[in-house]
C-alpha cells in the first residue's frame, strides 16, 4: 500500500499565506509594523483556525484530531509543509532562517505573486495590449494593477508618447525609459522609468509632475497601479459574448482555444482568397463546426451565392476551403454554428 502527498495548488497556497499575513497583522504591537512569524502561525493556518494573534495549543490539537477523522489531515499536513518551503525560499536570511519578525505586507505580496497570471492588459483601445503579470484579486476600484517587464514598458512608453502627439500632452500621462546601455551586477539593464503628468507641470512644477517607478524584486514595473483603468485584454471565441480574458486558454462553452481564435483571422483571409478566385465579389461565408468544420454558405453583400450546381464554385474549390478551415480550427469545436467569416477587402489594383 502506497501513500501520495496531496497536491497543493498555487491558489490554495496563496490563500493560506494570505491568512498568515492576517495573523501577523493581528500580532503587531510595535511601531515598526512587523510581527513574529514562526511555525506556530503556519500550524494555526493549516489547521483552519481563526486568524488571531494567540496560538492556543489545546484548540490546535483538537482541530488536528478532527482532521484525522474527516480525512483532511494529509491535505493540511501538505499545506503546512508547502508553506514552510515557500517561506524558506523567499525569506531565509544569511543564517538560513525564515522565522523572525516580518511585515504582513511582505507575506501579502508573496500571496499576490502566487495568484498572478501571465496575461495581456489594455486600457480600452487607447493603450495596449501589453504582456504583463497580474494578480486578478489585486484591484483598485475594479481595475487591475499589472506588472510589466522593461521591454513591455518600452512599448508602453512609445504608445503613450504617440498618444500625446495625437491628443495633446496636457491630457495624457507619458512614460519614458532612460537607458544608458550599461548593466548591473546581475546583468539587468541599467534603466530609469519615469511617468510624467503634464497637466500638473505648470502649477506644481517638474518634481511634482514626475514619478520615478522603481522595479520590484522580479525586475517588473507597476505602471499606473491604483490610478489607470487597466483591464484584461480579450480574445473572441465562437460564443463571442462577453469574450475571454487573455489568460483563459479554453472556452468551456464552444470548445475553442485561444490559439484557434488567433488562427481564425489568417484562416478567414485564406478562405476569402480561395473563394474569390471563382467569385471575386464574395464578402463573407458561413461555416458549421460539428466535427470537421465546413462552409455552408457564401455571400456577396446581401446576395447568397449558390454552392451546388449552377453556382460559381466547383467541388475542388469547396474542398480546398474546408481543408483550410480544418487546418485552422481542428475537429474539436462544440459550438456548431453557423458562424460568420467576414473577408477583408481585397487590395486595390
Amino acid at each position: 500500500m502506497t501513500s501520495t502527498t496531496p497536491d497543493i495548488t498555487r491558489l490554495e497556497l496563496a490563500a493560506a499565506l494570505n491568512s498568515v499575513a492576517k495573523v501577523l497583522q493581528a500580532r503587531i504591537n510595535y511601531s515598526d509594523g512587523r510581527a513574529l512569524l514562526d511555525r506556530r502561525v503556519l500550524l494555526q493556518v493549516a489547521a483552519g483556525l481563526p486568524n488571531t494573534a494567540r496560538f492556543d495549543r489545546h484548540v490546535w490539537e483538537k482541530a488536528w484530531r478532527a482532521s484525522r477523522h474527516d480525512g483532511t489531515g494529509p491535505h493540511r499536513r501538505a499545506l503546512y509543509k508547502q508553506m514552510c518551503q515557500t517561506l524558506a525560499d523567499e525569506l531565509e536570511d544569511e543564517a538560513g532562517r525564515w522565522e523572525g519578525r516580518h511585515e504582513p505586507a511582505v507575506i501579502r505580496r508573496l500571496a499576490s505573486r502566487l495568484r498572478s497570471v501571465d496575461t495581456r492588459v489594455c486600457i480600452d483601445d487607447t493603450l495596449g495590449p501589453l504582456d504583463a503579470k497580474v494578480d486578478p484579486q489585486d484591484r483598485w476600484n475594479g481595475w487591475l494593477s499589472p506588472r510589466f517587464t522593461l521591454d513591455a514598458v518600452r512599448e508602453l512608453a512609445a504608445q503613450t508618447q504617440r498618444l500625446a502627439e495625437e491628443c495633446g500632452a496636457e491630457s495624457v500621462d507619458t512614460v519614458h525609459v532612460i537607458h544608458c546601455g550599461g548593466k548591473d551586477a546581475d546583468g539587468n539593464p541599467l534603466a530609469v522609468v519615469l511617468r510624467v503628468t503634464w497637466m500638473y507641470l505648470a502649477e506644481e512644477g517638474a518634481r511634482q509632475s514626475t514619478l520615478i517607478i522603481e522595479p520590484d524584486d522580479e525586475g517588473r514595473y507597476n505602471v499606473g497601479a491604483c490610478e489607470w483603468t487597466w483591464h484584461f485584454a480579450s480574445w473572441w471565441c465562437l460564443c463571442i459574448d462577453p469574450g475571454q480574458d487573455w489568460h483563459v486558454l479554453h472556452c468551456e462553452d464552444c470548445g475553442m482555444t485561444r490559439e484557434q481564435a488567433l488562427a481564425l483571422k489568417d484562416t478567414t483571409r485564406r478562405v476569402g482568397q480561395t473563394l474569390r478566385r471563382l467569385a471575386p465579389g464574395a464578402t463573407a461565408a458561413l461555416f458549421e463546426a460539428d466535427g470537421a468544420p465546413r462552409i455552408v454558405g457564401v455571400f456577396a453583400g446581401d446576395t447568397e451565392l449558390t454552392l451546388g450546381d449552377g453556382g460559381p464554385f466547383d467541388t475542388e474549390t469547396l474542398g480546398e476551403v474546408d481543408a483550410v478551415l480544418l487546418a485552422g480550427l481542428g475537429r474539436d469545436l462544440t459550438d456548431i454554428g453557423p458562424h460568420w467569416l467576414r473577408f477583408p477587402n481585397p487590395p486595390a489594383n
